[in-house]
């Protein structure tokens, strides 16, 4: 059984707007009772609409006191009498209504204005249809198949408009039958390019599979539309909410499995989905998972693949500091960024569980083992720097303690009114930016404590290289888990700065480490070795563009791809030594 994930699964961009929103409001200071309130169930998801009840998010209701309350209008738009009462009320309102979905509003508005009567290709009931409606003048209908509109009164002139989420094949055929039908008239194609894309790649899917999966809620109306399209092209399709609802006995007797996901349905639920299916091969084929998939969930979940990619890169930090490579400094390395990989795991179990199924399950399973090892880890490596001098043990101490206290709250909570942020967790970007100082410090910067005869005019292209990579490394992994962290309201640079702006920084930053390591041998820092060290560059750059057009699968697959960074480093390190020798 194989298993085809549609590139264009996932939240729409009206969703992402109408998240943001409501998550910003509920971050915003000054609220009377910390709720933010939005009109109608922000998204057809309900596994995300409980996340975002424990942010303080909920849908209102009639008897809601909305004075000093924040009302955020969803994606789907409210009709102009609604916002007027909202505005009334005194609450601060906060418009997330898609800009696809307000572009028809306008139309809608305009055309009503000239005298035409609005025909909505679309759902009756559904929330959008309900709010564009009251852009029609009370001259509004919906037809939702071709045989309605014989229904339809006579009218002089018509607007013709589709709901966004509408399937494309079926708007065709009504707005055709309507032209025939209405001389005067006007069509618009409001069908959103978004959808349009999404609904494509299901048509194109369904020639290469057996079955498909929609993942969403089954209220959403674009959801149930992948479902419709699918079955239309004679392809069995199955709508699950969760990976929980998955029936593998049924899947098993397809070949070739295709997966796609509604517009509310985040990327950590489309994964576990898409994890769940494939791990059900390898029980399908020898009725247990294979000792290869065992040994990649161990190596990766467990953070020991990039251990040996620390260790490679301590390895490639003694060369370029001119002193020669020591084991204890590998395994300095190796322990330390292993112990606090494990130990700030159980302090962020919850981030952990919606993007990092596979290594949740791991986790649970072994809970009391990782933290004893993580420990233990932390310990042997303070030991081993104090074998090498004090200055080494000082460093890796405090690096120790510093990383320990990472997610503790510093700040007592009756000071949060004049502090905003109790722990260093909570500051924007520290996440990304601690990582990386953690990794130049262990695989660099002890290295050349230790090393009486290291090169100090190396020591700052070594800190470079080492920052700069692993700070790639770790924001693309929160570019991934962007959606997860955002519900759960961490504060990760993607969700500070946005997503193109961290790809365009990322690209700026790497650009400066290459023309660092092509300058240092130049002017005398560094030996030649630091051009040995521009493949891992490119291999960076190589990733960044591969995911960004998303070919590089989610969970620990990705992670393989990203760390091997690391191990090239090593790689490099022994050409080096193959040519100089």
């Amino acid at each position: 059984m194989r298993v085809i994930v549609a590139k264009k699964a996932g939240f729409c961009m009206g969703v992402r707007k109408a998240m943001d929103n409501a998550l910003d409001a509920a971050n915003k200071d000054g609220s009377e009772d910390g709720t933010v309130y939005t009109e109608g169930p922000l998204i057809h998801n309900p596994q995300v609409l409980e996340k975002l009840e424990k942010q303080g998010i909920r849908a209102l209701n009639e008897n809601t006191n909305l004075s000093k309350s924040t009302v955020v209008i969803r994606a789907h738009g409210i009709t102009p009498k609604r916002r007027q009462e909202l505005e009334a009320s005194g609450a601060e309102i906060s418009d997330a209504t898609c800009p696809r979905v307000k572009r028809v509003q306008s139309i809608i508005e305009e055309n009503a204005k000239e005298g035409y009567s609005t025909i909505i290709v679309g759902d009756e009931g559904h929330a959008e249809v309900t709010g564009l409606l009251g852009y029609t003048n009370d001259k509004g209908y919906v037809v939702s198949s071709p045989d309605e509109v014989s229904k339809l009164p006579d009218m002089d002139k018509i607007c013709i408009v589709a709901q966004t989420t509408q399937d494309m094949n079926t708007f065709a055929l009504i707005a055709e039958k309507l032209k025939q039908r209405y001389k005067n008239h006007k069509v618009f194609d409001t069908i959103c390019s978004s959808t349009s894309r999404r609904q494509e790649e299901v048509i194109s899917l369904s020639e290469e599979v057996d079955a498909m999966i929609v993942v969403g809620g089954r209220g959403s109306a674009n959801t149930n539309r992948l479902v419709q399209i699918s079955e239309k092209k004679g392809v069995p399709a199955f709508l699950v909410e969760t990976e929980h609802e998955l029936d593998l006995k049924k899947l098993a007797e397809y070949g070739v499995i295709g997966v796609t996901a509604g517009a509310s349905t985040p990327n950590w639920l489309l994964e576990r989905v898409v994890e769940k299916v494939r791990n059900y091969k390898g029980e399908r084929i020898k009725k247990m998972q294979s000792f290869t998939d065992k040994a990649i969930t161990i190596m990766i979940g467990s953070f020991m693949y990039i251990g040996f990619g620390a260790a490679s890169f301590s390895y490639a930090s003694s060369v370029l500091l001119g002193t020669i490579p020591r084991i204890k400094f590998c395994a300095i390395a190796t322990l330390f960024l292993f112990s606090m990989y494990v130990l700030n795991y159980f302090a962020n179990k919850e981030a952990a569980a919606l993007s990092e199924p596979s290594r949740a399950k791991l986790y649970e399973k072994y809970q009391g083992v990782f933290i004893v090892l993580g420990i233990v880890a932390a310990i042997l490596s303070t030991i081993l720097a104090f074998t090498i001098n004090i200055d080494v043990f000082f460093c890796i101490f405090f690096s120790s303690l510093f990383g320990i206290a990472y997610r503790v709250s510093i700040v007592p909570k009756k000071f949060t009114g004049i502090v905003k942020y109790r722990s260093l967790a909570q500051i924007p970007g520290s996440k990304e930016m601690f990582i990386s100082i953690a990794w130049a410090v262990s695989t660099g910067l002890i290295t050349f404590l230790g090393s009486p005869e290291a090169s100090l005019s190396s020591l700052p292209v070594v800190l470079a290289f080492t920052f700069s990579m692993v700070f790639t490394r770790t924001v693309l992994l929160d570019v991934r888990d962007v959606q997860g962290d955002r519900i759960i309201g961490k504060e990760t640079i993607p969700i500070a700065i946005g997503k193109n702006n961290t790809k365009a920084m990322l690209i700026v930053m790497l650009t400066l480490l290459s023309i660092l390591l092509v300058i240092s041998p130049m002017i005398g820092w560094t030996s030649g070795f630091s051009y040995y060290l521009l493949p891992c560059v490119a291999y960076a750059c190589g990733y960044l563009y591969l995911y960004h057009k998303r070919l590089i699968p989610t969970g620990f697959a990705c992670e393989i791809i990203t760390d091997f960074s690391f191990i090239l480093a090593g790689i490099m390190v022994a050409i080096w030594h193959f040519f100089i020798i």
